[in-house]
């Protein structure tokens, strides 16, 4: 049987389950179809495939979380009430901050803001009041929907007549009645093109968060290579929805669940911070698709019981945001053999991700860190010197560029940002297109892989050498009985004055960390006790520093060796869940360490 879902024809069959759900078997025909008339799809793509699923399906469960659920004709019912109120509340097409947490009203207010013809700007409770100030501020008195109570530190950045809080309502349908006599926006209403579909706020040099827009016809590019996926294609997955909305990871289980007709399982930052509760809610989600950070999956893994037996219908394993290193690709294997590990690139200025690797034997019996895999189609890479622009030779390393159909609008109000980091280019048929200089080094193999090396960023200089941190860091995890490790540079008196690096070892079954695993001489490392800052310390730190540098003295030349050592618990993480170097360093810098 065969439908018209998002402007394009698709294939529909019946799942496990015996709900119908649309494949992506044709979605290259329909990419270089979408090419070829010139457009990516008529309408907004992936609101069209969220509304075909709510009509062929409307019982299939669409959202999930604690107690909660919301199907696919009750996300359609929300989100159509949610856009008929902000018609009535708003005369603009401006972003429109969607504020709140891991629940069916964030993802319902997404789709209503694009109905309405709004982007919309994610901002999760858990960020600092002070950086949602910032963002809210560089919006210009937004209008707000508040799937969550709005924090009182926030009203001064908030008009009273320009929110829209639908927190109080604990379930779709009371939303749904509530909103019963508005009548939804018709579809040349919503969001489409080269409209701007989301604004993700990062951090920025300057320590204000910056605003990347994303269109509509870049999503629309996305969700076309994300369906293509091993297990994606297949439909009506169940994808772990654990990074925050404000985070553009998220992106995968928003837009590769909702238009295959899959399910997102949402846990909360407070499940996630309860590793018993987590796993507890993890046994019975029947998750197939994991998306998450390196980070994330490695604090799961110190739990033996995180495995194919917690988790047996993981099939499917999505990272990006950072680097995934070995161990932690190994132990996923190891743990769930019948699952694929995949490695992904992209910055949040390129729509999530562009390019893709599978990780097998092959790539984890090299000892050079993990490739990020071939680019999408509609992308290329290339490898330019940062100073010049110049292209570099094939494995050569330098800046890598990102060209492509998935490269964001730019910096929202801020076009002094945006010339310096995009420009217009195009691919190699001669399709326009928007280039990105990335700021992260690296290389292209002859196969067209590209090998990422870390941001130029972190490359840094003391006493006249130039040091690659993650170069170091990736020596020093390495070590016997180290788990994580991160390094960070000290300054005094606005210079580097050395290097010091925070370290979590592994543990034994008990709990207690496996001091003699780093092979150390002294007698007494394997004694310890908690300073009460979140930092483990041995009765002597000395000997466990010097048995630290001379086993990184012989993998690394003196200069890089760091000075210091500190062991901890436990790596900070963002509320996007990666490390927090800054938090690293600025505990440094306090405690004059």
């Amino acid at each position: 049987m065969r439908c018209r879902c998002g402007g394009a024809l698709c294939v529909m069959r019946r799942n496990d389950n015996g709900h119908r759900n649309i494949l992506a078997t044709e979605l290259k025909w329909l990419y270089y179809r979408s090419r070829l008339l010139g457009e990516c799809m008529v309408s907004n793509a992936f609101v069209e495939s969220v509304e075909t699923q709510a009509a062929i399906a409307p019982q299939a469960i669409a959202f999930e979380a604690d107690s909660c659920c919301m199907t696919y004709g009750e996300l359609s019912s929300a989100s159509n009430a949610i856009a008929a109120k902000l018609r009535e509340m708003t005369s603009d097409r401006f972003p429109v901050v969607v504020f709140g947490h891991k629940d069916f009203r964030m993802v319902a207010s997404f789709l209503g803001c694009l109905k309405s013809g709004h982007a919309f700007v994610p901002v999760d409770v858990e960020l600092p009041a002070s950086r949602i100030g910032d963002i809210l501020s560089q919006l210009d008195s937004p209008f707000v929907v508040c799937a969550a109570p709005l924090s009182g530190a926030l009203a001064p950045y908030v008009a009273t007549d320009r929110v829209l809080d639908i927190s109080g309502f604990s379930d779709p349908a009371a939303l749904i009645d509530a909103f019963s006599g508005c009548s939804a926006p018709a579809s040349d209403t919503w969001v489409s093109g080269e409209e701007t579909q989301y604004i993700i706020f990062t951090s920025g040099s300057t320590g204000k968060p910056k605003g990347i827009e994303i269109s509509a016809n870049n999503v629309c590019n996305f969700m076309q290579w994300v369906r293509t996926f091993p297990v994606v294609r297949e439909g009506g997955q169940v994808f772990l929805d654990q990074p925050p909305y404000s985070f553009d990871l998220s992106e995968y289980e928003l837009v590769g669940a909702l238009s295959t007709g899959g399910r997102m399982h949402a846990v909360s930052h407070e499940l996630t911070a309860d590793t018993r509760s987590l796993f507890a809610d993890l046994a019975k989600s029947d998750v197939s698709v994991w998306v998450s950070t390196p980070s994330f999956a490695d604090l799961c893994l110190v739990d033996p019981s995180f495995s194919e037996s917690m988790l047996p219908s993981v099939k499917l394993f999505l990272f990006c945001g950072e680097a995934l290193r070995h161990a932690t690709a190994a132990a996923l294997r190891e743990r769930f053999p019948h699952a694929i590990v995949t490695n992904t690139y992209g910055p949040t200025e390129s729509t999530v991700a562009v390019t893709y690797c599978e990780i097998g034997e092959a790539e984890l019996a090299s000892d050079a860190p993990l490739p990020a895999g071939a680019p999408r189609p509609g992308t290329e890479i290339r490898i330019c010197d940062p100073e010049t622009g110049e292209s570099c030779a094939t494995g050569d390393s330098g800046e890598i560029v990102i060209v492509g159909d998935t490269v964001a609008k730019g910096y929202y109000r801020n076009p002094e940002k945006t010339q310096k980091a995009f420009s217009q280019s195009s691919l190699c048929d001669g399709t326009q297109v928007r280039a990105y200089r990335t700021g992260d080094a690296g290389h292209v193999d002859e196969q067209g892989v590209l090998h990422c090396e870390g941001r130029f960023d972190s490359l840094i200089k003391l006493h006249g050498f130039r040091i690659e941190l993650e170069d170091v860091e990736e020596n020093i995890r390495a070590l016997r009985g180290v788990k994580q490790a991160c390094v960070v540079p000290v300054v005094h008196k606005e210079s580097i004055a050395y290097l010091k690096a925070f370290i979590v070892l592994q543990k034994h079954p008990d709990g207690t960390p496996a001091y003699e695993e780093l092979e150390s001489d002294a007698a007494d490392c394997a004694a310890c006790c908690d300073n009460g800052e979140g930092k483990v310390e041995v009765p002597s730190k000395l000997d466990l520093e010097r048995s630290l540098k001379a086993s990184l003295a012989a993998r690394i030349p003196e200069y890089m060796v760091p000075r210091r050592f500190a062991l901890i618990d436990e790596m900070p993480l963002t509320p996007n869940g990666k490390i927090d170097r800054k938090a690293l360093a600025a505990s440094s810098r306090s405690k004059r360490a």
